[in-house]
């Protein structure tokens, strides 16, 4: 009886090893995402403009119906999904939300750790209708995450060696291995995703406004490798997609791959659905030609986007607004012992004064005796 492996060619052989070698590939791939996502428990984490919508967002994932209260500093609430396929049990979702604007953005430290962050996405939510201030708060913001996350991943590699890489290849996954973009995009290591809010005031822009908000923000969501997701509370569609989006990176849920990139409709593109080709470049007056393409791609959009909308800083929130003074948040305990201090730091600063009074009448009375 002749050996039917060697009757085959040496292109058949080097096919099958082919074969084995993707297939041993793709076992441990998803062995190593099992030990990434495979837990009971996973954070999100809301940050963006002031009065952008994340809490109505929050609220409508968790079918609450409620009014939205301004967020003073960094909220925490969690969510519950029955597990997939099992009978009991209930995975848990930590659902954090920043607010301020850039305001408080130091805050991020505390949600984004080393034991989270295996498990975490991030939300960027920006205000539509303020596209002035729409480019600052999201590159602040995104840089704020991008160091903590980093940073939470440092430490992450030194507890347990080579989970960084496993994050990594899965952010590469999420793009797609094989998209033409993926030598010039840096992918976050983690799932972000950019929604815009109030797209019910942004709708009424003039349409070359909206065209130039919209590539912008598809661009920065692309280069990052993030979602991007329109939304409006006053429409049932986007708040339905926007649910979808927030149960797929809390529960890993599936996501619907409908991409809209049309800027006279809300924009929705997944994750790895867009390309720098579709997007294309941006529009540059013919004097500004030359200085523009010496620039990198991002500092072109920014430039660009500065001849339509020139930047304003996010007002975040006033510092001289006193949330202690806010009647929603009375503790009538903390609250005395906090007007008990006040009254001890008043004092103290009236004695700082006097002493400051009389040290510089003794001063200015021994020069005058000179």
């Amino acid at each position: 009886m002749s050996d039917k492996r060697s009757e085959k060619t040496i292109w058949e052989l080097a096919v099958e090893e082919r074969d084995r070698v993707e297939e041993s590939d793709y076992l441990v791939e998803q062995e190593e995402e099992s030990q990434v996502s495979n837990s009971d428990e996973s954070s999100i984490f809301f940050l963006g403009s002031k009065n952008s919508g994340k809490t109505s967002i929050i609220l409508r994932f968790l079918d609450r119906d409620e009014a939205p209260k301004p967020t003073t500093a960094l909220d925490y609430t969690f969510g519950r999904r029955a597990k997939t396929g099992h009978n009991i049990g209930k995975d848990i979702g930590h659902i954090w939300e920043l607010g301020g604007g850039t305001f408080l953005s130091k805050l991020t430290e505390i949600p984004i750790t080393s034991v989270s962050i295996r498990n975490m996405a991030i939300v960027i939510v920006v205000d539509l209708s303020l596209p002035n201030e729409l480019i600052y708060t999201m590159e602040t913001l995104l840089s704020q995450v991008k160091s903590k996350v980093t940073k939470a991943l440092e430490d992450l590699d030194k507890k347990h060696p080579g989970s960084v890489q496993q994050l990594k290849k899965q952010a590469v996954k999420r793009f797609g291995k094989e998209h033409p973009d993926k030598a010039s995009i840096d992918p976050f290591p983690i799932p972000l995703a950019i929604i815009g809010g109030k797209y019910d005031i942004y709708q009424d822009f003039d349409p070359e406004k909206r065209k130039m908000i919209s590539r912008t923000l598809r661009f920065t969501a692309h280069r990052n490798g993030a979602h991007l997701q329109f939304f409006s509370t006053k429409s049932e569609g986007l708040t339905s997609r926007t649910r979808a989006l927030v149960g797929s990176l809390l529960f890993h849920t599936p996501l619907n791959k409908v991409v809209s990139v049309d800027h006279n409709k809300p924009i929705i593109v997944p994750a790895g659905q867009d390309s720098f080709q579709q997007i294309g470049a941006p529009p540059v007056t013919s004097q500004d030609s030359a200085k523009m393409h010496s620039r990198p791609p991002y500092e072109q959009w920014k430039a660009s986007y500065s001849t339509f909308f020139p930047p304003q800083k996010s007002q975040g929130r006033n510092t001289s607004e006193d949330p202690s003074r806010d009647p929603q948040y009375i503790e009538p305990t903390v609250d005395t012992i906090r007007k008990q201090k006040d009254e001890e730091l008043e004092r103290y600063r009236k004695l700082a004064m006097r002493k400051v009074r009389d040290t510089s009448g003794a001063t200015g009375g021994e020069k005058r005796s000179r």
